[in-house]
C-alpha cells in the first residue's frame, strides 16, 4: 500500500491530535508521503497545490490518499475530490463532524471510500442514509506522546481547555461557590495556553481531571482557527460531544470526571471514569471522589489500559489496515448553492492571504472561483481582518 497523507501538520504545541494519526499511518507503512495541505496550498494557491497533489500520486504511485480534514474546512474543490477518487482509494476523517456533518461534511464525504470518525458509533447512522461507508474509531493518539509521571497530587481539580465558552465557566465558577479549589489552564483563563509537556504534568499532578461535552455557545467566527461556527445552527447548542481530552488524560494515568455526552459510553465504562450531568451532580461527585483514593486509582489504572489498547493510534491503523478492502465503489456526486456559497465564502482566507503577500496571480484564482456565488460577507470581512492581522500587523511589529 502506498498512501498519501494530506493533513495538518501541528506545531509543538498544537493539537497532537494531527500528527498522531499521522504517526499512526507511518508506524505501519513507513515510506507514506505527509503533506501539510494548508501550507501547500498557501505556497502554490489552487492549481499549484492540485497539480502538486497529483505529481505525487504519480511519482511514487499512490494507491491510497488519507485527508486528515481540519474541522470545518473547505480548502478542497470537490470536482478535484472527485478526480482522486477515481484514481485512488480515498479515506477521510472528521473532526466535530456532530456540527458540520450538515454543512461540508456529508458533501466531501461522498467521493470518500471510507470515512473515520472520531465520535460515536451512533453518528455513522447519517452517513449510511447517503450510502456512505463510515466508521466510528473514537478519537485516536499516539501514546509515546503521554507519560505517567511519579509526582505528587497536589492539585484537587484541574480542566485544560477553552474555558471562553460560558458554560464551562459556569461549571467551574459553581464548584467554587461550593468552596472548591479549581484549577484552570487554557483559552480564557488566567494561566492562559500551556505547553503539551506543562499539559501532561498537570494531567498526573491533579486528583480530578474535569471534562466538558460541550459543543458550541456562540455561531461566531474564529480567528485562531479561521472556523466560521456560524454554519452551525442554533439548535446544535443542544448537542452533547464526546471529546478526545478524556483519553489523553486517560494515556497519562489520571482520574477523569467527564460531563456527559451521548455515546460516552463506548469510549470508557463506568469502572473506568466518572460521568456528571447537572451542576448538583458534578458537586456530588467531586465530593465523593476526592475522599476516595483508591477507587480513583483503580478506575484511573482501567482508564490507562483501555486507552493503550484501543485508542492508540498505531495500533488502531494497524487493525483497520489489516482488515480494509482496497476495492473503491462507483460514486454520484451531488452538489447544492449552500455548499457552494459556503466554499466560495471560506476562500476569502487564500484571498486574503495571497493578497497581503502579493501573489496577485493565486488571489486572481481565488477571486474567479469565488464570483459566481453568494458570499456571507460577515464572515467574507471576518477572514479580512485575520489575515490583516496575521500578514500585516503583526510583522509590522516584529520589526
Amino acid at each position: 500500500m502506498n498512501i498519501l497523507i494530506l493533513t495538518r501538520i501541528a506545531n509543538k504545541n498544537g493539537n497532537s491530535i494531527y500528527n498522531s494519526y499521522t504517526q499512526g499511518i507511518t508506524n505501519n507503512y513507513p515510506n507514506t508521503i505527509v503533506l501539510d495541505y494548508f501550507d501547500l496550498y498557501f505556497e502554490n494557491g489552487k492549481q499549484g497545490f492540485e497539480q502538486v497533489i497529483l505529481e505525487q500520486i504519480a511519482i511514487h504511485g499512490i494507491d491510497t490518499i488519507f485527508i486528515n480534514f481540519v474541522s470545518g474546512d473547505l480548502t478542497f474543490d470537490l470536482v478535484f475530490l472527485e478526480r482522486l477518487s477515481t484514481q485512488c482509494f480515498l479515506m477521510m476523517n472528521f473532526y466535530d463532524t456532530e456540527l458540520f456533518f450538515e454543512p461540508i461534511d456529508r458533501y466531501y464525504a461522498q467521493c470518500a471510500d471510507i470515512v473515520l470518525l472520531p465520535t460515536a458509533s451512533y453518528f455513522t447512522y447519517s452517513y449510511s442514509l447517503l450510502g456512505i461507508h463510515a466508521i466510528s474509531t473514537l478519537s485516536l493518539f499516539d501514546s509515546a506522546l503521554y507519560q505517567t509521571l511519579d509526582i505528587i497530587k497536589d492539585i484537587d481539580i484541574s480542566f485544560v481547555g477553552d474555558v471562553s465558552k460560558k458554560s464551562r465557566r459556569d461549571f467551574v465558577e459553581y464548584l467554587r461557590l461550593q468552596g472548591y479549589q479549581v484549577e484552570v489552564f487554557g483559552q480564557g483563563t488566567v494561566h492562559g495556553n500551556v505547553s503539551f509537556e506543562k499539559m501532561v504534568e498537570i494531567f498526573n499532578r491533579s486528583k480530578i481531571n474535569l471534562n466538558f461535552s460541550d459543543t458550541v455557545n456562540e455561531r461566531t467566527f474564529n480567528t485562531h482557527s479561521n472556523t466560521d461556527y456560524s454554519l452551525v445552527p442554533n439548535i446544535m447548542r443542544y448537542m452533547t460531544q464526546i471529546k478526545g481530552r478524556s483519553i489523553e488524560v486517560a494515556l497519562c494515568g489520571g482520574f477523569v470526571l467527564s460531563q456527559y455526552a451521548t455515546g460516552i459510553e463506548e469510549l470508557f465504562n463506568e469502572n473506568e471514569m466518572a460521568l456528571f450531568n447537572s451542576k448538583e451532580e458534578l458537586v456530588e461527585k467531586i465530593s465523593f471522589y476526592l475522599k476516595e483514593d483508591h477507587q480513583r486509582d483503580v478506575m484511573s489504572e482501567n482508564a490507562h489500559k483501555r486507552a493503550l489498547q484501543d485508542y492508540d493510534a498505531t495500533k488502531a491503523f494497524a487493525h483497520l489496515f489489516s482488515t480494509l478492502s482496497l476495492q473503491k465503489t462507483p460514486k454520484v456526486i451531488y452538489t447544492d448553492t449552500a455548499f457552494l456559497s459556503h466554499y466560495a465564502t471560506y476562500h476569502a482566507l487564500y484571498l486574503f492571504n495571497f493578497l497581503f503577500k502579493l501573489k496577485i496571480s493565486y488571489a486572481w484564482e481565488e477571486f474567479k472561483l469565488m464570483m459566481p456565488f453568494k458570499i456571507h460577507f460577515n464572515t467574507f470581512f471576518s477572514h479580512l481582518k485575520q489575515q490583516f492581522h496575521y500578514q500585516v500587523t503583526r510583522k509590522w511589529m516584529k520589526r
